[in-house]
């Protein structure tokens, strides 16, 4: 999933229990977490807005979407709805990679040979953002679409490395920089539900385990029960930001 990384199983073994617990649960089903994870309504949220934003016009369709970090190509299904090829890129290693990013960061592709770049959750994880969308866009035909969601507010998550947190306006600044026009931003979670994720993932290791799970599925059904008053809120303050940017 990440463009810098070194020796994963030894950083992964350095880890505290909650990184590692938050690892566990982002690499499972994102699509249908349980719920009993204690990201139950980040990955629910993070699935319904992609959904929403594949569903609309606004993301035309194409033949060829690259995956540009893909780990397991968790929304390969949801994407495949409006692209017939689902091409992922990522580290050596990865049997799921159809492509091997280098070791600098750059991609084995040609100029405007996608129609679709796929970014979710890496750019957070990326030791040279600039570079990496500069790549999106490299391999992007003329009209292309970027799909991209990262972290705005969230616990620090090592995969190995965790680089980077942005606000709405650092994040679209970077995004223009590199070339895009951005069509629409969605984000996860307010500032509420933010306070309430960090106060459950601050305080969870130090509760008896019997009564961890009991006290995990209290704090998401709060945040699920926020989250559903006011649903298509953009908050400047979220968890995560979903953008669908274009190529000129």
């Amino acid at each position: 999933m990440l463009i810098e990384s070194k020796n994963v199983p030894f950083l992964q073994f350095l880890m505290s229990e909650p990184e590692k617990l938050y690892l566990q649960g982002v690499r499972s089903d994102r699509t249908a977490p349980q719920k009993s994870s204690r990201i139950y309504c980040h990955l629910r949220q993070l699935h319904s807005k992609l959904t929403r934003v594949v569903q609309s016009g606004a993301l035309s369709s194409g033949e060829n979407l690259l995956d540009f970090g893909c780990a397991d190509k968790p929304y390969e299904s949801l994407f495949k709805k409006k692209f017939t090829h689902h091409i992922g890129a990522d580290l050596p290693g990865n049997q799921r990679a159809d492509v091997e990013i280098s070791s600098s960061g750059t991609l084995p592709c040609s100029d405007s040979s996608f129609d679709c770049v796929l970014s979710s959750q890496v750019l957070e994880h990326v030791a040279d953002p600039e570079l990496y969308l500069a790549e999106s866009f490299r391999v992007l035909k003329p009209g292309g679409s970027l799909v991209l969601s990262t972290h705005g507010i969230w616990p620090y998550h090592p995969d190995p490395n965790d680089f980077w947190r942005w606000t709405i306006s650092g994040l679209q600044r970077q995004i223009h920089l590199a070339g895009f026009e951005i069509s629409s931003v969605e984000g996860v979670f307010g500032l509420e539900s933010v306070a309430l994720q960090l106060w459950q993932d601050a305080t969870y290791e130090r509760l008896p385990r019997f009564i961890q799970s009991t006290y995990t599925w209290c704090f998401q059904r709060a945040i699920d029960f926020i989250e559903r008053r006011q649903p298509n809120k953009l908050s400047n303050d979220a968890a995560v930001y979903i953008i669908l940017a274009k190529k000129p």
